[in-house]
């Protein structure tokens, strides 16, 4: 499965990306550095930290409170299985959101998102959040 067709927005720095495991937490994404050599958070420039925190991170808190009212938003940076610059945006729940008569319960909603039970959507589904959550981000300049 080709990761650009996750792609949902481009910014000058970064890339917001659909999660593939959606399940459970209905939004997540994460934000990928555009600069081929971005590895460490560290290594971050002002102006990547800028956009992120700037435009990036509070246009997806927006677009995800607006679509499916989550309870709070996660950001995370580990780089543990992939080495490259990225933070995961994680939105949490309180109580189960349906979407496509799928239940997403979140299943430690005030502890540490991992571990978590997995459950693959299929690419339709994925494609339509993806889509709503682009038609959200495009008020956004």
């Amino acid at each position: 499965m080709s990761f650009e067709q996750f792609k949902i927005k481009t910014y000058d720095l970064w890339d917001l990306f659909l999660h593939e495991q959606q399940f459970p937490y209905l939004g997540r994404c994460y934000a990928w550095a555009r600069r081929e050599d971005a590895q460490k958070v560290t290594d971050m420039s002002p102006r990547e930290t800028s956009e992120l925190f700037e435009k990036v991170i509070p246009a997806w808190n927006t677009a995800i409170e607006k679509l499916f009212q989550h309870d709070w938003p996660n950001v995370s940076c580990l780089g543990n299985t992939s080495p490259h610059l990225h933070w995961h945006l994680i939105p949490r729940y309180h109580s189960p959101r349906v979407f496509r008569n799928i239940s997403f319960v979140d299943p430690n909603p005030t502890g540490n998102y991992a571990p978590y039970p997995k459950q693959e959507l299929d690419v339709e589904i994925l494609q339509e959040i993806k889509g709503m959550i682009g038609k959200e981000l495009s008020v956004f300049v």
